[in-house]
C-alpha cells in the first residue's frame, strides 16, 4: 500500500490549522502557548482516511516568519502540499517564501486551497485565484488544481477531500525496501517506556527489535515499539508519520534533525557538493565564502559556500557549489536542501546534493562540471559508473548504497550491466571501475620493477608483501580473484606464493656467475655430505648468489645449517620412495646404514622429508605420506 503525507504551507492566520481541524477533527496546535496565542509555533500532526483502505498523514506548519525554521523541519517529509491562501488577504510575504521553499525542495504535487471564502463576495474569488496563479507561475504549482473552502461552515470540504484523493493517486510511492531513514522532528520521553522520537519515514521499513543507528552521532539504538498515527503497529513503512520508542538511548542526547537509519547506511560528512538555485527575488547573489544556514531534513546547520564555476552565483540562476559545514551532517546524494542567509535570515536558494562525501574542490579543478552533470542528470547506471570511477579503489555494494540514493537491488542490477559492458569488474563482494583496476595494475608493475631492481637474484615478491604494498582491503579469496584478473593483463605472473613481472628473469653478473658455478660444483662434489651454510656464505656476494640459487630452485635448504643441490635431493627422494615401498617402511638406521651418513646428515634429511610431507613418522618407522 502507498503511504502519503500531505502538508500545509502559507501565510500566518490564513487558516491552515483550522482547515486541518475541519478535515480531521484534530487540533494540531498542541502547545499551551499556541492555543493561548491562536497561532501555530511548531509542527502539528494529524491524519484522516480518504477511503476505508487508505489513511493520509498530515503535517501542519507554522506560517509566521519567526518560526520558519520549524516550517522547514516539516517540508522534507511531505509528498503533497496544500498551499493555503485566505480569500480576504490573498498572496502575502510568507505565502511567497513558503512557495519558494516548496519549489526548491523539489515537491512535484500540490493543491491550491483558497480559505475563508465566506469572508468575501463570491464574484471576488476568481480575482483571488488569478492573483495566486500569477504568483505560482513557473513553479510546480503552476497547473495545480484549486479548491475553495470555508472551514467554519465546512463549505467545499467534500470537494477538497476528493481532490486530495485524486492528486494523491498521482504521487509516486516511497521505497519501502531501501535501508531505513527517518528524519527526527520531535523527541520526548514517556514514563515507563523511555525515549520516543517521531518523524516521517522517508525510506525503508521499521519493526520492533530492529537495530538502528542515530546519525550523525552514530549512536546505536534498538527499536522497542512502533506507533503509526498514534496506534501500536507491527511495522512502519516509508511515507508514514511514525513514533518510535527507543531503548538504551537517553532523550537528552537526541535533537531535532537527527536521522534514525539502518547501520552503515550513511556516512556523516563535513562538506557536500550540490547544485544551487538562487531565487530571483533574493536580496543578493551568493558569493564565495558566504556564511549560510543550510536545511536538510529536519536539521539546520551552518556552513560556508564555495561556488565552483566562478566567485558567485547570480540571483535567478543556478550553479555548482561546495558547502563546507561547521558540524557533521548525514545525507545522501539527490537529497534536497534549502539555504537561508546567516543574517538577516532570508531564504536565498536551495537545490540538490550531488555528492554527500566529496573531496575538497575549488573553481580551478578540471572536469568538475562534467562530473556534476552526470551526477545530476545521468541515468542510475551513469551515476554509479561515475561514482566508481571517482572512488579510485574497490567499493562494496553497501558503500555505494551509503553514498547514493538507490536501492541495493537497483545498484546490483546496474553493476551487472556495467560489468557486461566491460566498464567495471566484480571481485568477490567488491566492485572496481576498469580504469581504476588498470591503474592499480600499473602501480603493481612499478612496485615489482623496483623490487626486481633491488633484488635481481630473487624470483619475485611474496603474495602478502605485494598485497600490503598495494594497500588492498580484500579478503584472501577476493585477493585470489584479483590476482587472476591481474594475470589476464599478461604483465604480471603469479607462481604459487611468488609474484613477478612476466618479463623478469634472474640474470647473474659475470662475477656472480663465477661464484654460482663454484658453489654448484662444490655441492655436486660434496653430494650427500655438504659443508655447513656458513662455509658457503663468507661474503655478501656469495650470500646473494645462494638466495638466487634457492629462488631458481637449483638448491634446497634442508635445514638452517645445510643446503643441497636440488638434483641430489630429488634422486635421494626417489630412492627412499622405493626403499619404503619394498620394506613397508624405513627406520632411521636403515637410511643411515644405506648411505653411510653421520647422525647430523641423517636427522636433517629425514626431518626435511617429514616437513615437505613426503614421509611421515609412525613409531620407529617412516612411511610415505
Amino acid at each position: 500500500m502507498k503511504h502519503i503525507i500531505v502538508g500545509t504551507a502559507g501565510h500566518i492566520d490564513h487558516g491552515k490549522t483550522t482547515l486541518i481541524r475541519a478535515l480531521t477533527g484534530i487540533n494540531t496546535d498542541r502547545l499551551e502557548e499556541e492555543q493561548k496565542r491562536g497561532i501555530s509555533i511548531d509542527l502539528g500532526f494529524s491524519h484522516f482516511d480518504i477511503s476505508p483502505e487508505e489513511r493520509i498523514g498530515i503535517i501542519d506548519v507554522p506560517g509566521h516568519e519567526k518560526f520558519l525554521k520549524n516550517m522547514l523541519a516539516g517540508v522534507a517529509g511531505m509528498d503533497l502540499v496544500m498551499l493555503v491562501v485566505a480569500a480576504d488577504e490573498g498572496v502575502m510575504p510568507q505565502t511567497r517564501e513558503h512557495l519558494d521553499i516548496l519549489d526548491l525542495i523539489g515537491l512535484k504535487k500540490g493543491i491550491i486551497v483558497i480559505t475563508k471564502i465566506d469572508n468575501v463576495e463570491e464574484d471576488f474569488l476568481p480575482l483571488v485565484e488569478d492573483d495566486i496563479r500569477m504568483s505560482v507561475e513557473g513553479t510546480f504549482l503552476e497547473d495545480a488544481p484549486c479548491a475553495f473552502v470555508d472551514s467554519i461552515s465546512r463549505k467545499g470540504l467534500d470537494d477538497l477531500v476528493e481532490l486530495i484523493k485524486k492528486v494523491s493517486e498521482e504521487v509516486e510511492g516511497r521505497n519501502e525496501d531501501a535501508p531505513v531513514r527517518m528524519y527526527i522532528d520531535r523527541i520526548f520521553s514517556v514514563k515507563g517506556f523511555g525515549s520516543v522520537v517521531t518523524g516521517t519515514l522517508v525510506e525503508g521499513t521499521i519493526k520492533p527489535d530492529d537495530e538502528l543507528v542515530i546519525y550523525p552521532k552514530e549512536m546505536k539504538a534498538k527499536v522497542r515499539g512502533v506507533q503509526v498515527h498514534s496506534l501500536p503497529a507491527k511495522a512502519a513503512y516509508a511515507g508514514q508519520r511514525v513514533a518510535i520508542n527507543l531503548s538504551n538511548v537517553e532523550k537528552d542526547k537526541l535533537e531535532r534533525g537527527d536521522i534514525l537509519a539502518a547501520p552503515n547506511s550513511m556516512s556523516p560528512t563535513m562538506m557536500i557538493d550540490c547544485k544551487i538555485k538562487v531565487i530571483k527575488d533574493a536580496s543578493k547573489d551568493i558569493e564565495h565564502w558566504d556564511r549560510v544556514r543550510l536545511y536538510h531534513g529536519a536539521r539546520e546547520i551552518l556552513g560556508r559556500i564555495v561556488p565552483l564555476e566562478g566567485s558567485f552565483i547570480k540571483r535567478g540562476e543556478e550553479g555548482y557549489a561546495q558547502i563546507r559545514l561547521e558540524e557533521k551532517l548525514a545525507c545522501k546524494a539527490l537529497d534536497k536542501i534549502v539555504i537561508r542567509m546567516y543574517s538577516p535570515m532570508e531564504t536565498i536558494g536551495g537545490g540538490v546534493i550531488l555528492d554527500a562525501n566529496p573531496k575538497k574542490h575549488s573553481s580551478a579543478d578540471n572536469g568538475l562540471v562534467e562530473a556534476f552533470q552526470i551526477k545530476e542528470e545521468g541515468s542510475p547506471k551513469d551515476v554509479i559508473e561515475n561514482f566508481l570511477g571517482s572512488a579510485k579503489d574497490f567499493v562494496s555494494i553497501p558503500e555505494i548504497n551509503e553514498k547514493l540514493t538507490l536501492s541495493t537491488d537497483h545498484i546490483k542490477e546496474q553493476v551487472q550491466e556495467l560489468e557486461k559492458e566491460g566498464k567495471v569488474m566484480t571481485v568477490g563482494a567488491y566492485v572496481i571501475h576498469d580504469a581504476n583496476f588498470r591503474k592499480i595494475a600499473e602501480n603493481g608493475e612499478k612496485i615489482l620493477s623496483q623490487y626486481h631492481e633491488q633484488n635481481p637474484l630473487k624470483q619475485g615478491m611474496s603474495r602478502e608483501e605485494f598485497k600490503s604494498r598495494l594497500n588492498l582491503k580484500l579478503k584472501p579469496k577476493e585477493y585470489d580473484v584479483f590476482l587472476e584478473q591481474l594475470m589476464k593483463l599478461k604483465e604480471i605472473t603469479v607462481n604459487q606464493s611468488i609474484i613477478k613481472l612476466s618479463s623478469f628473469e634472474i640474470v647473474y653478473t659475470p662475477e656472480k656467475q663465477k661464484i654460482k658455478d663454484s658453489i654448484m660444483k662444490r655441492l655436486t662434489d660434496e653430494n650427500l655430505t655438504p659443508s655447513l651454510v656458513k662455509d658457503y656464505v663468507d661474503t655478501k656476494e656469495k650470500e646473494e648468489v645462494i638466495e638466487g640459487l634457492l629462488e631458481e630452485q637449483l638448491i634446497v635448504r634442508v635445514s638452517e645449517d645445510l643446503i643441497y643441490e636440488k638434483k641430489v635431493v630429488d634422486t635421494l627422494q626417489e630412492e627412499v620412495r622405493e626403499m619404503i615401498k619394498a620394506n613397508n617402511g624405513m627406520t632411521m638406521n636403515d637410511f643411515r646404514d644405506r648411505y653411510g651418513l653421520s647422525r647430523k646428515f641423517t636427522i636433517a634429511l629425514l626431518d626435511y622429508f617429514d616437513r615437505i610431507k613426503f614421509t611421515r613418522r609412525v613409531g620407529e618407522k617412516r612411511l610415505l605420506f
